[in-house]
């Protein structure tokens, strides 16, 4: 009889505990949100926001206008208030020793490589450890362009980051306190942190289990449940180099020949039902 009271005791605090977590990830993707889109300094910000531009003249102002006003009149020192963040300094065999290929920092998947150095420049961004609130692991891993079609291999994937994890737990108390619970890591491929391009090989190896705590930024999401996204997970969009608008006319001046291309897997019956074949 009374293992009922401590069992309801138990439940209490673990339902605290996912409170917590979901609000902390709420707050780490609110900070990089702000910080990312909205940051004046050219040297550290990844995108720019357009212009809001409306061509019929209102009497009032649309709510959803006024919001990403209000929005945008935010600046990196509110970030830099709501959250703190250390950057792990990992051996250079983990991140920059792959950026001798110029290619891993403008390819589709090179936010991996672009969140990091904005980070280093973060106001937010703490020295000591003591006072994170969240960790940042810079492990490249869609780098290695050793595949015969050149797509990254990410066979190494796994045992890299693992080989981290054990290097940070060793070094610093801060993974074990929270089983990584605090730990960010980017996953900025197909199938996120399952880390593999083919979706049933990727379903099947699932996420790494000493994953599975940490909070991933991954550019893979879809709305049904998905075994690689049994994890925290934060959505971001795939990488575009910030010099896109000097490579390429604004669309609204470009005379277009082509009006949509597609770059994928084309998962058509019966020839490519697995979707091993990519458009051309």
């Amino acid at each position: 009889m009374r293992l009922l009271p401590r069992r309801a005791h138990l439940r209490h605090h673990h339902d605290k505990a996912l409170l917590l977590k979901k609000y902390y990830k709420w707050i780490l993707w609110s900070a990089l949100s702000i910080y990312l889109f909205f940051s004046s300094s050219s040297s550290s910000s990844l995108f720019r926001p357009l212009p809001l531009r409306t061509s019929l003249p209102l009497k009032t102002t649309p709510r959803a206008l006024a919001e990403a006003r209000q929005l945008s009149s935010f600046t990196t020192s509110s970030a830099a208030a709501a959250l703190r963040i250390f950057v792990y300094e990992l051996p250079s065999s983990y991140n920059r020793d792959w950026l001798s290929n110029p290619r891993c920092r403008n390819h589709l998947f090179a936010s991996e490589v672009a969140i990091h150095e904005a980070l280093l420049e973060y106001p937010g961004r703490v020295f000591d450890p003591n006072e994170a609130d969240f960790f940042f692991v810079p492990v490249y891993v869609s780098c290695n362009f050793s595949t015969p079609n050149g797509f990254p291999a990410l066979h190494h994937a796994r045992p890299l980051i693992s080989s981290a994890v054990r290097f940070i737990s060793a070094g610093f108390p801060f993974w074990n306190r929270s089983r990584g619970r605090d730990h960010v890591f980017v996953a900025s491929h197909d199938f996120g942190a399952c880390f593999h391009a083919m979706e049933d090989v990727a379903i099947a190896d699932g996420i790494p289990d000493f994953m599975r705590e940490s909070i991933i930024l991954q550019t893979f999401g879809v709305s049904s449940p998905h075994p690689c996204q049994q994890a925290e997970n934060v959505l971001i969009p795939p990488y575009v180099t910030p010099d896109i608008e000097e490579q390429w006319p604004a669309p609204e001046k470009a005379k277009r020949d082509i009006f949509a291309f597609f770059r994928g897997k084309m998962e058509v019956h019966p020839k490519n039902i697995s979707g091993r074949f990519y458009s051309k």
